[in-house]
């Protein structure tokens, strides 16, 4: 299969229509390396550049990218821009380019305005900034209050099942909005709407296998998962290059996916070799081997409601309610009081992580239920109340946390 050409680079095209020397590009580089701006703020800070030049020369970048007109003609519009002062629309009128149906694509913008979560304005102002800082538009839209995390996760992974073949696009549309409606995962909404079902077997994604090993943020892998989407490359291609993690933790990665979709292990079990791997050097033979050392037999099979309900942080009655929700939508018990306001959003994931943390041997049940209350009661995540109670788990998961962390630290 032929590969794409590399899609031309904005500095590059700037200079080809005049508007900008490659000297100045290179001084402005420079600035940009010494004072930490954004290469785009110091070329307009500059004199360089205008505004209206940058937004025009975006505008152009991504219809090369879609196929919509050629170089010459981009190169041409450009320069009537810089000379004229025209706006994008009336420049490409001007040098006589036709209008064509433009071709429907999955970028995340488009799926964006399509589901109607964002505006043109707020996408074009979203990627202008893009470009100015280097931060991913998905990124953009988050930081400045357009989008939520949530909903970023849901399109960005709207995106990857689009590629994959698993649902079309006018589904990922219906997903993206029932996801912001009803405040619930992209595949719980697909699911609710037929257009989805879970794999029979067991199975963990490569990104959430990182961020539960603590290799990874779950803000950076949002940040890479979207980068990956833009130039189409895979997820660890992506990690790699970017230096998040060496390519033996990534092989080491994708081999634990595989023994999770085995049943050979959980993903928790998966998580903790991987942070072992990559904290000790060692192979995964070995880390799997210490963690059958480590590991105890499961503890009583306890459910998310009948967790909340002995802590008596709901009742009852207020299970029964959310079962009965959940048997007419198919939605999980822990969303349903979510939804329903039994429960607030730090409850149901304090209540999930103590959830796992029993049903794996690491917590007694007393321990769990005195966990929740002061996690209520001092308003902090379920693993900074058991560390404040001074209860250490039989696991690395919390230790490696704190070695990315300050690994994160040293990068910045």
């Amino acid at each position: 299969m032929t590969a794409k050409p590399a899609p031309i680079r904005i500095g590059d095209l700037l200079i080809r229509v005049g508007i900008l020397k490659a000297e100045d590009l290179r001084e402005a580089m420079q600035v940009a390396g010494e004072t930490g701006l954004p290469i785009g703020r110091v070329l307009i800070m500059s004199g360089y550049l205008t505004e209206h030049e940058l937004k025009s020369a975006l505008q152009a970048q991504s219809m090369l990218k879609d196929g919509l007109l050629s170089e010459e003609t981009a190169i041409s519009a450009l320069a009537v821009i810089s000379k004229e002062g025209l706006s994008w629309d009336q420049a490409l009128k001007r040098v006589g380019w036709v209008h064509k149906a433009q071709p429907v694509t999955n970028k995340l913008g488009e799926l964006l305005i399509a589901a109607h979560v964002v505006g043109k304005d707020q996408l074009e102002e979203a990627l202008k900034t893009s470009f100015e800082t280097g931060l991913p538009v998905g990124r953009i839209l988050v930081l400045t209050g357009v989008l939520s995390e949530s909903l970023l996760t849901a399109v960005l992974n709207a995106q990857v099942m689009i590629r994959d073949g698993k649902i079309t696009r006018e589904q990922a549309i219906q997903g993206v909005k029932s996801a912001q409606q009803r405040r619930v995962s992209l595949e719980q909404c697909l699911i609710d709407h037929g257009y989805y079902r879970l794999p029979a077997r067991q199975h963990v994604k490569l990104g959430e296998l990182l961020v539960l090993s603590g290799l990874l943020s779950e803000s950076d892998l949002m940040n890479v998962l979207e980068l990956g989407l833009v130039n189409e490359q895979p997820l660890g291609q992506v990690l790699v290059q970017s230096g998040f993690v060496s390519q033996t933790v990534l092989d080491a990665a994708l081999r634990f996916q595989e023994m999770v979709a085995n049943s050979t292990l959980s993903p928790l079990q998966a998580a903790e070799a991987l942070g072992t791997v990559h904290t000790k050097g060692v192979s995964i033979a070995q880390a799997v081997a210490e963690i059958g050392q480590l590991k105890q037999q499961p503890h009583e099979t306890l459910r998310l409601g009948e967790l909340l309900t002995v802590a008596g942080l709901v009742t009852a009655n207020d299970i029964q309610n959310a079962l009965e929700l959940s048997s007419k939508n198919s939605a999980l018990i822990g969303k349903m009081l979510l939804v329903t306001g039994m429960i607030d959003e730090s409850t149901l994931h304090a209540s999930l992580r103590c959830q796992f943390l029993v049903r794996e041997g690491f917590l007694k049940m007393e321990q769990a239920i005195i966990a929740l209350h002061y996690c209520q009661r001092s308003q902090v995540s379920f693993d900074d109340a058991l560390e404040e109670l001074g209860w250490t788990l039989p696991t690395r998961l919390r230790d490696d946390h704190q070695n990315q962390a300050a690994v994160n630290n040293t990068r910045t």
